[in-house]
């Protein structure tokens, strides 16, 4: 009899642990909202993508990533700078983009269903939340976000 690895079962050897947050809404201009949140030490960030459910109102609208520790100081856009997201379609994906391995690059979005993102480079984050910020006044439609992750302290997780 032969065991056969499940698709889920290749993803947390590759990756790590998955966390997926369904049908996030921007928030308002200047705001942040938590989209993960970090406790019990620090993680392994092996990739986050969003994807666009609901198309993104707006030409102008941008989001950045940042990290909020439990202890230190927050950077809003420490994991990707804001990046234009308005208009996007339904199926768009986005990712932050890091160059030679820096926080603070763009997120990418193509705008489109069919633009193919590459994988973020692996990125450490500590105990914290891990949030979006706007940069429009109203921004309605919705990402879902795709998160994986390895334990880097015992007893570390997101949710």
């Amino acid at each position: 009899m032969s065991v056969i690895i499940q698709g889920y079962q290749l993803r947390e050897i590759a990756f790590g642990v998955q966390v997926i947050k369904k049908a996030q809404v921007p928030p308002n201009s200047g705001a942040s909202a938590t989209l993960f949140t970090v406790a019990g030490g620090s993680v392994l960030i092996t990739s986050l993508i969003g994807r666009v459910t609901t198309i993104l109102s707006g030409t102008t609208g941008a989001i950045a990533l940042g990290s909020k520790p439990t202890t230190g100081t927050e950077e809003t856009a420490g994991i990707a700078t804001a990046g234009v997201v308005g208009g996007a379609e339904v199926g768009t994906k986005m990712v932050p983009l890091a160059a030679s391995g820096l926080a603070g690059a763009l997120v990418v979005c193509g705008l489109h269903a069919g633009s193919v993102p590459f994988l973020p480079t692996p990125f450490v984050v500590d105990a914290g939340t891990i949030e979006v910020t706007t940069s429009v006044a109203t921004m309605t439609g919705a990402i879902d976000w795709y998160l994986t992750y390895v334990p880097l302290d015992t007893g570390a997780a997101v949710s």
